[in-house]
């Protein structure tokens, strides 16, 4: 049994802290929270923390979410991130049958997008849909805020074909291959067998350089994120500061088979 603290300093990830070099650890008994002792779990630290800020309230709930996000964006280690590496869905949801993006009832899921949304009409994320081997660069004539005549509109439009259609949860399945200007899935794009691989003669545009025009060829791998200055700015000197006060003494009680036993601050149960 252990209590870990949900956050160590200030800027760190949710749960995470430094142990001499370079990047972050958890607690062990974290691990078994998350994963199960026998693997049989796939939670996340916000699954987690969600168990604690579901019972306070909204205003708790979306802080926490833009924490999240644009912790994740940082260019600690990257500048530009893949989608799929900051795309969040969480366990309360998956109570339903299907990804719950677009439903009409609110979700923590369809929350944390808004709140995105909401980094984006700010001018503290944006997204690319091409990019050069410079990977400190962010700023490129592409870049969503710069695709329509105004951000609210280049958002509605991403979200929907992006979000919305579920195409950040593509999977390698649905990829769409180019072949002489048309167009094949995987198992009907010509290929060959070479030395006992098989090699697709058409390019694969799951994988590839896209543009905003055309969103049936969006995924996870070929829409990226990243923090701009502004969010820097914003992240360091306002939200990672308030963000900290606000849990800094904030502990999670876990057992050794990585059940929750109770909430703590500063050493007082609180649920």
């Amino acid at each position: 049994m252990s209590r870990v603290k949900v956050i160590y300093e200030v800027g760190y990830p949710i749960f995470f802290y430094k142990r001499g070099g370079s990047g972050y650890w958890n607690d062990e008994v974290l691990d078994v929270a998350l994963n199960g002792p026998n693997y049989e779990r796939d939670l996340s630290g916000m699954d987690i923390f969600l168990t604690y800020l579901s019972k306070r309230n909204k205003t708790e709930i979306m802080l926490a979410f833009e924490y999240l996000f644009l912790r994740r964006v940082d260019a600690e280690f990257y500048a530009r991130h893949e989608s799929f590496e900051v795309m969040e869905t969480f366990t309360q949801d998956h109570l339903h049958p299907t990804l719950l993006t677009n439903t009409p009832k609110p979700t923590y899921t369809s929350e944390y997008i808004h709140t995105i949304g909401q980094l984006f009409l700010a001018g503290y994320v944006d997204f690319l849909c091409t990019w050069d081997n410079d990977h400190h660069r962010i700023d490129y004539p592409t870049n969503l805020s710069y695709y329509k005549e105004d951000k609210y509109q280049a958002w509605v439009y991403f979200r929907d074909n992006f979000f919305y259609a579920n195409a950040f949860d593509k999977d390698w399945d649905e990829d769409i291959y180019i072949y002489e200007g048309k167009e094949y899935s995987k198992e009907d794009c010509p290929k060959r067998q070479e030395n006992g691989t098989t090699i697709m003669y058409g390019y694969s545009t799951m994988f590839s350089d896209t543009s905003w025009d055309t969103p049936k060829y969006w995924s996870p791998y070929n829409i990226l994120v990243v923090r701009t200055p502004k969010g820097d700015d914003y992240f360091n000197h306002i939200l990672a500061p308030k963000f900290y006060e606000k849990y800094k003494n904030l502990e999670v009680e876990i057992d050794n088979q990585g059940n929750i036993l109770g909430w703590y601050d500063g050493g007082v149960k609180v649920l």
